[in-house]
């Protein structure tokens, strides 16, 4: 016997694709999400960048710390050749890096053979990477320089160096607190009476193809003529300076404004230019002149 059964029916829907609103909304938002995550991306790597410069600073301190330990506590001197600085001055025969040496310099640029001829180079590990900061755009073979007031004593750079920065005789009656007795000599540790607060090295971009002698910024009175960066930092990590301490310790002080960026840096292309004089209360030179040498060079800024 046979049964006929009902047949099923099934009816199914038209198939519907994506319209092209719908296509062009996912576009968009796969587009937004890249970009967010490129951006993550490129603030990760500056980030890198900027502490790969820091660690790179404080490996260049505490050579110069292991310096001082086999060399009866003397620093390395910030100056960048073995020359006299000025004439009837003895050699300074402990340069951290030499440009005077054969092939120091090429064309006026900077070789590995300066760094090579530095007191620092075998503290270092013979690494001329440490001495160049990831941050650097320039292609050079050093992106750093030491603190022109450390390192330095009577009886080389620092005499002269004194005078240079413009600091009254300290015997004179006629010179004002707090300047008496200013003239410095910081050629050992023990006479750096705040090595954790003292600036040792700083990340510079000079207008030469290499950073000349030690970075420096006028302290000396009177004040209303000498608040010039002499030497400006290099302006890689934005509204930031990248500096080390004498104790090793690093720092990026957000202290570059944009009005003192553009003053510093008038053109992006080229370095920034030296003897700026900064407007108005001078809040970034105010904390410079107070890590140069403190409870030695005690600066009055006005």
């Amino acid at each position: 016997m046979t049964t006929n059964r009902p047949q099923s029916i099934v009816v199914r829907a038209p198939r519907r694709g994506f319209t092209l609103v719908e296509l062009l909304v996912v576009i968009t938002i796969i587009a937004i999400v890249m970009g967010l995550i490129l951006v993550g991306i490129g603030r990760l790597q500056a980030m890198s960048r900027a502490t790969a410069c820091l660690a790179n600073q404080r490996q260049l301190v505490l050579a110069n710390m292991a310096y001082a330990g086999d060399n009866d506590g003397r620093l390395v001197s910030p100056r960048t050749d073995s020359r006299p600085p000025q004439p009837g001055m003895r050699n300074t025969d402990n340069s951290w890096v030499n440009t005077a040496v054969a092939g120091g310099l090429a064309g006026g640029v900077e070789s590995v053979k300066s760094l090579a001829a530095g007191a620092l180079w075998s503290y270092i590990g013979q690494n001329p990477q440490a001495y160049v900061s990831p941050m650097d755009p320039t292609g050079r073979v050093r992106s750093y320089s030491m603190s022109a007031f450390v390192g330095v004593g009577d009886s080389d750079y620092a005499r002269r160096a004194n005078d240079a920065y413009g600091f009254p005789d300290p015997e004179s009656p006629e010179t004002p607190e707090p300047y008496r007795n200013s003239r410095f000599s910081t050629a050992t540790l023990a006479r750096i009476p705040q090595p954790s607060r003292t600036m040792a090295s700083i990340a510079e971009e000079d207008s030469a193809g290499y950073n000349f002698a030690g970075w420096i910024i006028a302290v000396a009175p009177p004040m209303s003529a000498a608040r010039q960066w002499m030497d400006a930092p290099a302006l890689w990590n934005p509204g930031r300076v990248n500096l080390a301490y004498l104790d090793g310790s690093v720092e990026a002080p957000g202290i570059i404004y944009d009005q003192l960026a553009r003053l510093m840096q008038p053109n992006l292309a080229k370095p920034p230019v030296h003897n700026v004089v900064e407007p108005g209360e001078q809040p970034a030179f105010r904390f410079m002149a107070g890590i140069i040498l403190p409870g030695i060079v005690r600066p009055e800024i006005q």
